[in-house]
């Protein structure tokens, strides 16, 4: 759930049981194109097992076989296989799924998820979600699904259990990180509307929370860059608290506010072409503004990117604790038939070519604490050095 996205397009005309063969085909290696310039080199394997498996039980077996199933079930065991867990195949629900969290509208618990090691793992609760309001933290685990255990669940599995029609409940059992006992929760799912930018004065300093990088996240930190600027704010805090990131487009215009044109804000490194540098095009709005930026553990890939260039640049102090260390960048290639491959393509840098990756990005002042109804140890600190 929490990634660096990026979209291409790709068109596919199968029929019958060629369909079935090319489908199967391509999922075990032998490869074909994605688009003008994307190629994958094809991989010589011995598929005589996978045949002969197929021919039994075509023959043998008492039930029908249902082709579309056949093809999906194959594909995901060949992505499985990879060992990536920000790779996956997407059927047109959980694609049309995704696109609905980016989006900021979906029915649901309102979190985002990674597998981190196997395990289902909370990235961040959406701030003002029935996730976040039942207590659901960053680096939660999730070890049951209404009564369900978690343990060899992909991803989307656990996504599409835990998302369902508003009103109705859901239940988890939580293994918090330095907790003996596991937690119960019961979560109310809702109609989940967040825009990912919202923005305010306090004093003199302006304040913009970043919550994911989504379809309306650069239009409203704009607005927001504008109004402030308005206000003649004295500094900016930056809070990417609890963002597991979103699309790759969006960080470059937000570092654009606060750094020079063209400035390098990561460099990805691919398998199939050179390194690329995404850099910034604008003119900033606050060249100087002094700037603080505030991460946590739920601060994942593209609110990691935004961090670690305005960290390597000396533009902004970096407050909180160490990110969650996603340095991956997923393109999500169609399939066909509203179905999808989500792909890590390539692993991306800081500008001065730091590894993130389930490395994460330290802090240059540590503070611990979280945000309560209270207080905000990590705001009240930057706020302190802003004023």
């Amino acid at each position: 759930m929490g990634e660096l996205e990026s979209a291409r397009t790709s068109h596919r005309k199968n029929t019958g049981r060629f369909f079935l063969i090319v489908c199967l085909l391509f999922v075990f290696g032998t490869g074909f194109l994605f688009g003008a310039g994307y190629q994958l080199n094809r991989v010589q394997l011995n598929l005589n097992e996978f045949w002969q498996v197929f021919d039994l039980v075509e023959r043998e077996h008492v039930g029908s076989i249902d082709k579309k199933k056949a093809v999906e079930g194959a594909t995901r065991g060949f992505i499985d296989s990879l060992n990536d867990p920000y790779s996956s195949f997407l059927s047109a629900e959980e694609r049309t799924n995704l696109s609905e969290e980016l989006s900021g509208s979906f029915e649901g618990i309102g979190a985002r998820l990674e597998e981190k090691n196997g395990l289902i793992t909370v990235v961040a609760p959406l701030s003002g979600s029935p996730a976040e309001k039942a207590g659901l933290k960053p680096q939660d685990v999730i070890a049951e699904i209404n009564g369900e255990s978690t343990e060899n669940m992909r991803l989307d599995q656990a996504v599409g259990k835990i998302r369902g029609q508003e009103g109705t409940e859901v239940s988890l059992v939580i293994v918090r990180p330095k907790q003996d006992k596991p937690i119960d929760l019961k979560i109310v799912r809702q109609a989940i509307l967040v825009p990912s930018v919202t923005w305010k004065m306090i004093g003199a300093v302006g304040y913009i929370e970043v919550s994911q990088f989504g379809d309306d996240t650069v239009a409203l930190f704009q607005q927001a860059a504008t109004e402030l600027k308005d206000k003649q704010a004295s500094a900016i805090v930056l809070d990417l608290r609890n963002n597991p990131g979103g699309y790759l487009n969006d960080v470059a215009p937000i570092a654009g506010a606060f750094l020079p044109p063209s400035s390098v804000v990561t460099i990805q490194k691919y398998k199939i072409k050179p390194s690329e540098e995404i850099k910034t095009t604008t003119i900033p709005v606050f060249p100087n503004t002094r700037l603080f930026v505030l991460v946590n553990g739920g601060s994942a890939s593209a609110s990691e990117i935004l961090a670690g260039a305005l960290k390597d640049y000396g533009r902004a102090q970096v407050i909180g604790q160490k990110t969650f260390g996603k340095g991956s960048v997923q393109d999500i290639i169609p399939l066909g038939g509203g179905a999808a491959l989500r792909l890590t393509v390539a692993e991306w840098l800081t500008p001065k070519g730091t590894v993130v990756n389930k490395v994460g990005i330290e802090p240059d002042i540590v503070v611990e604490g979280e945000k309560g109804d209270a207080d905000d140890p990590i705001l009240e600190k930057a706020l302190e050095l802003a004023r």
